[in-house]
């Protein structure tokens, strides 16, 4: 599609709408993901001097370990959909 070629209103706002119910969807997941890894620190210190079992193991591993590479993941997801919505809006104003 060329860039000065008109677009649907309708359309737009579909796509803008699926957009932005993603981000919220994405932005939930960044604030569980948080909430899990802050719960699984506590977790560890109060497990800090016993053996625990491959479960809380496990746990913690997926909670702590794991944190940084899916904040990351979810903060990019985050950044690109911010993007296209407001893509959405310029092509909303190019449109009315």
């Amino acid at each position: 599609m060329p860039m000065d070629e008109r677009v649907d209103a309708v359309v737009v706002a579909e796509v803008e709408r699926d957009l932005r119910a993603e981000l919220e969807r994405t932005q939930s997941q960044m604030a569980s993901l948080t909430r899990e890894h802050e719960r699984a620190v506590v977790l560890k210190r109060i497990y800090e001097h016993d053996p625990i079992t491959r479960e809380r193991f496990t746990l913690l591993h997926e909670n702590i370990d794991a944190y940084p590479g899916k904040m990351a993941a979810l903060r990019e997801e985050e950044r690109l959909l911010s993007g296209w919505l407001a893509r959405c809006q310029a092509l909303r104003g190019k449109a009315a």
